[in-house]
């Protein structure tokens, strides 16, 4: 009783110590790095990642770091790599990312940011000729690639839910699917590797693929591949 007590003294103090005028703000930049990022705008995301960050430094200055971290940004590393997805640096995604394999979203964005790297490797070696080193590239993708949507599958709500999840698996389980996506020209999508549904991922507070919200978060709600995509496990 006590513990239960002491929890909502604690809630009461964060909403009367916190500015309502100050949450408002955060969710207005939140809002619109989403909307940076949904229309592959760099200078909108880049602004509002910027403005996320200067939230947080918000929220510390008020000594409610902790709050932020356990509820606020919980995610931020989604935040980022999500804008260096956009702006095309995949190592640095990739960083943020390999130390959160408890995270199905983390696991998809991360096999997202290996494949464009592998893209970008293969049409080099389209260019040159080299059948080896196409070859080589191909095998690492089914390999290594495969299991973070594999992850994902497994640790995810499902495909109706996590569409482009499953579909990625799909593909980069298929030696001639994936070939396929490596050889295209510049893949249109965002995030799905094969069909031009892809969202790019940003969850808030809630989980990515619930429902929309002001985070960034897959919602297709419709039966993957041609006789859906596999359900892992």
């Amino acid at each position: 009783m006590k513990k239960i007590v002491g929890f909502v003294f604690i809630l009461l103090f964060f909403a009367a110590s916190f500015p309502a005028s100050d949450l408002s703000v955060f969710y207005d930049h939140r809002n619109s790095f989403s909307y940076g990022v949904r229309n592959q705008d760099r200078d909108e995301t880049d602004k509002g990642l910027e403005n996320l960050k200067n939230d947080y430094n918000v929220f510390s200055g008020w000594r409610l770091q902790y709050f932020a971290d356990r509820w606020f940004f919980n995610k931020m590393y989604q935040y980022e790599a999500a804008a260096n997805i956009l702006n095309e640096d995949f190592e640095r995604a990739e960083e943020l990312l390999k130390n959160h394999e408890d995270d199905y979203y983390a696991s998809y964005m991360l096999g997202i940011a290996k494949f464009k790297t592998l893209h970008f490797a293969y049409q080099q070696a389209m260019l040159e000729k080299d059948k080896k080193q196409m070859s080589a590239i191909l095998n690492f993708v089914l390999e290594k690639v495969r299991p973070d949507f594999e992850r994902c599958v497994r640790q995810g709500p499902g495909p109706a839910d996590n569409f482009n999840c499953s579909f990625n698996y799909d593909l980069t389980s298929d030696p001639a699917s994936a070939q396929k996506s490596l050889q295209s020209q510049k893949p249109k999508p965002r995030y799905v590797l094969g069909s031009p549904d892809g969202r790019l991922p940003v969850s808030g507070d809630e989980e990515p693929g619930e429902k929309e919200s002001p985070g960034l978060n897959p919602d297709e709600k419709k039966k993957a591949g041609k006789g859906g995509a596999r359900r892992v496990g």
